[in-house]
């Protein structure tokens, strides 16, 4: 009975209990980074203590970052982004003063911008010289979610699916109502019974995980990649 009373009260305080133990992160409108060194409180705001945790290097113009590995990066680092938009990438430029360089040593097209995974705590794969353009590299990173290398459709929109939250032994599994069409692996808006709209992370057919649980799944499917 004890047990039974701790879950309901877990469930009356599901997303404040999370805003309170974890860091809640705001991407910026326009992230830039002038040192080459990509921070979290390069492309966050109200980063705070985390706020110096390296998510990859800048060598060009700018550099994109898999906005998936980076939610898991500020997640094992006691943080929390939610993606409300569902971003694929966030792209980091080198600033005014990087713009005004580029400009002057390559009026022509702009070099193409590399791409690189964050290094804290998955480091960068080898990189590939472009052909196009001198200056600039491109790396290889997690590949973008692409229709051809998409999973099977696992949750139809507005199939109803079980999310589940745990953390230290106790868990807590909700009702919800997916807002789009998902494979397994996929982010996506769960509208709860309590009318409070979450993202969480599709593992199979009507289920779907929240929060810590969330973290840990994508940080087993960047390690089995």
């Amino acid at each position: 009975m004890k047990r039974l009373i701790k879950l309901a009260a877990l469930a009356a305080l599901f997303l404040p209990a999370m805003a309170s133990a974890q860091q809640m992160l705001t991407l910026k409108g326009a992230p830039t980074n002038s040192d080459g060194r990509v921070t979290i409180g390069d492309v966050f705001d109200n980063a705070g203590p985390i706020a110096g945790v390296l998510l990859g290097y800048r060598s060009g113009a700018s550099v994109i970052l898999d906005a998936a590995t980076v939610q898991s990066v500020v997640g094992t680092n006691g943080g929390y982004w939610a993606n409300p938009r569902g971003q694929h990438r966030i792209v980091v430029t080198g600033g005014t003063s990087a713009a005004r360089t580029v400009a002057s040593a390559a009026p022509s097209p702009a070099p193409p911008q590399r791409i690189a995974q964050p290094e804290n705590p998955f480091p960068l794969q080898p990189s590939v010289a472009s052909p196009a353009v001198a200056p600039a590299t491109v790396a290889a990173a997690v590949p973008v979610t692409a229709p051809a290398v998409r999973g099977p459709i696992v949750v139809h929109r507005l199939e109803s699916v079980d999310v589940t939250w745990s953390t230290g032994g106790l868990s807590l599994t909700m009702s919800g109502v997916a807002q789009k069409d998902a494979a397994a692996g996929d982010t996506v808006a769960v509208d709860l019974a309590s009318k409070k709209v979450i993202d969480a992370i599709i593992t199979g057919p009507g289920r779907a995980v929240f929060g810590p649980s969330a973290d840990s799944y994508r940080a087993m499917q960047l390690s089995s990649r």
